[in-house]
């Protein structure tokens, strides 16, 4: 039996936390097992931001599966945050759970589920039979210490993004960004929070960023237009170091993977790398609507080259007399 998650299921989802697989790699790194208390709270919350299931094949506690999505009212897609424990997904009752997942999200005009996986993990293929394809493929980094900056050599500037920079933000976006990863993400939404970074009247970067309580998400969106990607990392860094002195997070995308480089050299080290998959769960469909035919006019079409009368004039005439002596002769005989 699958049902929403109600006030029975607290205690169990307080023993699950550190026994499932999270699959939302920015929750993971900014808040880790704190991103599955939402749920606790999510039976009691106005603003149903994220959902959780309840899969039990009896009334013990000892089979009993969790899934959760979350979903913010912006967006046309979901992450699925949360799945466990995590043996789970190889019996008959995690993929139930997996499609009782897929359709709670889908009831609510959800288009796309997002999952965020290592490849080498089992789970992953599981995802794939259960629907999830392969869109792109990520890099977490983390700063394991402070960096050290040569400060007289920093001198591009960053500063808060404001509302004049949102055109330009969602152009570079279009511009970097595969378009088949555009069909399931959308750009990232001003949070007065995000950088941006302007050349001679150009927008070369952008970086979204997530504030949690255990550290700072970041993805950057830099045009390969700029040359000095190590030095601009380097004011970034120097520019979060005045703010803030949680451990860092970066994602790099497949796209933008020339910044795996730039970030190696600052002291970063790859905590993973994942693949980021989705199912689709809606499709689309060609209606037929009834076209009525231009009308064609009642006009004779004009021929492409004269016919000279004469020429069949003089054709026709030089036939006959030899018609009239065959005739002739036929007669006579």
């Amino acid at each position: 039996m699958i049902r929403p998650m109600d006030w029975r299921d607290l205690a169990v989802l307080h023993r699950m936390r550190t026994y499932g697989l999270c699959l939302d790699s920015q929750l993971d790194s900014i808040r880790g097992p704190d991103a599955f208390h939402d749920a606790l709270l999510d039976p009691f919350s106005r603003r149903k931001n994220t959902h959780t299931l309840i899969a039990r094949s009896d009334d013990t506690d000892q089979n009993i599966a969790v899934g959760q999505f979350t979903h913010h009212a912006d967006q046309v897609f979901a992450h699925l945050t949360f799945l466990g424990p995590i043996d789970v997904l190889s019996q008959p009752s995690g993929m139930s759970l997996i499609d009782a997942l897929s359709k709670a999200a889908g009831s609510q005009k959800i288009q796309h589920l997002i999952a965020e996986i290592d490849e080498t993990n089992p789970a992953f293929e599981i995802l794939r039979r259960a629907g999830f394809a392969v869109y792109a493929r990520q890099r977490i980094w983390q700063r394991t210490g402070p960096p050290s900056l040569d400060m007289e050599k920093i001198n591009l500037e960053w500063r808060l993004e404001s509302e004049s920079d949102v055109t330009a933000i969602r152009n570079l976006y279009h511009n970097l960004v595969p378009g088949l990863v555009q069909q399931v993400e959308t750009p990232p939404s001003a949070n007065n929070r995000n950088l941006v970074h302007w050349h001679q009247d150009e927008l070369l970067a952008y970086l979204d960023l997530k504030d949690g309580s255990r550290g700072i998400w970041a993805q950057a969106y830099i045009h390969p237009a700029v040359e000095r990607t190590q030095e601009l990392l380097m004011s970034l860094l120097a520019h979060l170091e005045l703010t803030s002195k949680k451990p860092l997070f970066f994602c790099v995308r497949s796209y933008q993977a020339g910044l795996n480089l730039g970030l190696q050299g600052l002291d970063f080290q790859p905590c993973s790398d994942q693949a980021v998959m989705v199912k689709r769960l809606t499709a689309s469909m060609r209606n037929r609507v009834p076209t009525a035919l231009r009308a064609i006019e009642g006009t004779q079409p004009e021929p492409t080259a004269p016919i000279s009368r004469a020429a069949f004039s003089s054709q026709s005439a030089a036939e006959i007399p030899i018609q009239n002596h065959l005739d002739s002769n036929t007669i006579h005989s």
